[in-house]
């Protein structure tokens, strides 16, 4: 996927049939802050993933803090590659 289609925003209804959710609960996750309100190609992955936690029985405070975390990681391993770069010269 390249630059421009990761950042074509689509509806709530594509981005709901393209994750297999309803349109109702891509608006929830909207309201409790888990995606973005503009939706785009790049959040069908994070939609996908929420729905996989959810259907594993996490609840959505578990799902927040799954995802942060998440999100923490790929900073740090980013950090990490970024300094292994700096080593290397």
């Amino acid at each position: 996927m390249n630059d421009q289609e990761r950042s074509t925003c689509i509806t709530i209804t594509v981005a709901a049939r393209r994750s297999g959710l309803s349109p109702h609960t891509v608006r929830r996750y909207i309201r409790r802050g888990l995606v973005d309100e503009v939706l785009t190609e790049a959040h069908l992955p994070e939609l996908r993933r929420i729905r996989r936690l959810t259907d594993l029985g996490v609840n959505l405070a578990g799902v927040e803090i799954i995802l942060r975390m998440r999100r923490r990681i790929e900073e740090l391993e980013a950090e990490i590659a970024r300094l292994n770069r700096l080593l290397e010269i």
